[in-house]
């Protein structure tokens, strides 16, 4: 259903002003999907807070939700081609991931993560979260300490204990959630080190971050009802792969010191 049709189910619940943003947003889909709130809220000259009821109005959990749903929306709309082989997209996020991974000189991103006390890590949505998981459990393998962010609550609590011999990763599939942007530019104000793992294309937290690494997750059409899914398994490559190029780093260097101290005696 398209946001026309999830505001004809909810027109008991909205008023005039939310009929005239709903207005603004179907007659300027494409620029509202690069818009944070604020922007929103300034091209339709109301609040922020104006713009979160609305969006909780029709449903949705919060600005960033309404912002995915409008371009899972249009994406569906401009799908005119034929079926799309779902696997073989899975064989090429996966390969062009890790093509893409393979040019990628990594060596100051992976002696910062050997520097740092310790690797935090937040993941901006439930299946980001898995895959650091999934991320922490190997880096115990080679002795590093990571903690999880489990939520943005959690987040701006811990934010004071962050140091700048810390690291934190973000894990994101859009890299534009824009409650966790505050995070970002905090984190940079006090010039602690961040890394920022997303699909690919220019988002905000790759832009920000010190070090940016990227995943392709095409989106398919899936089911009866054509929904619109976007897997994650590049994540989970990119992030793998990062866990196995910091083993080798730290092996290499441990191997570098060993010989430098048998040569000094």
């Amino acid at each position: 259903m398209d946001l026309a049709g999830i505001a004809q189910q909810h027109q008991r619940e909205l008023g005039e002003l939310d009929k005239e943003i709903i207005g603004f947003i179907l007659d300027n889909q494409a620029a509202t999907e690069h818009m944070n709130i604020i922007e929103l809220a300034d091209a339709v000259h109301t609040s922020k807070s104006t713009i979160l009821r609305l969006t909780k109005k029709l449903g949705f959990t919060g600005f960033s939700e309404f912002k995915y749903f409008l371009k899972q929306n249009r994406v569906s709309d401009s799908y005119k081609g034929p079926n799309v082989d779902s696997v073989a997209t899975q064989i090429s996020d996966i390969t062009r991931t890790l093509d893409y991974l393979k040019s990628q000189d990594m060596t100051k991103l992976l002696q910062k993560m050997d520097d740092s006390e310790t690797i935090y890590c937040y993941g901006t949505g439930y299946s980001q979260r898995k895959v650091i998981e999934e991320f922490s459990k190997l880096m115990i393998c080679v002795e590093k300490r990571v903690i999880i962010l489990p939520n943005k609550t959690e987040f701006d609590i811990s934010m004071p204990m962050i140091k700048k011999t810390d690291l934190v990763i973000f894990a994101s599939l859009s890299g534009e959630t824009d409650d966790v942007k505050e995070n970002l530019d905090i984190l940079a104000m006090r010039g602690i080190t961040t890394a920022a793992i997303t699909s690919f294309g220019d988002n905000y937290f790759s832009r920000k971050a010190d070090y940016s690494l990227f995943y392709y997750a095409t989106p398919i059409i899936v089911g009866r009802k054509s929904f619109i899914s976007e897997s994650l398994i590049g994540l989970s490559c990119a992030m793998d792969y990062l866990f196995r190029k910091y083993g080798e780093f730290t092996k290499h260097a441990d191997q570098k010191n060993e010989s430098t101290k048998q040569h000094e005696t």
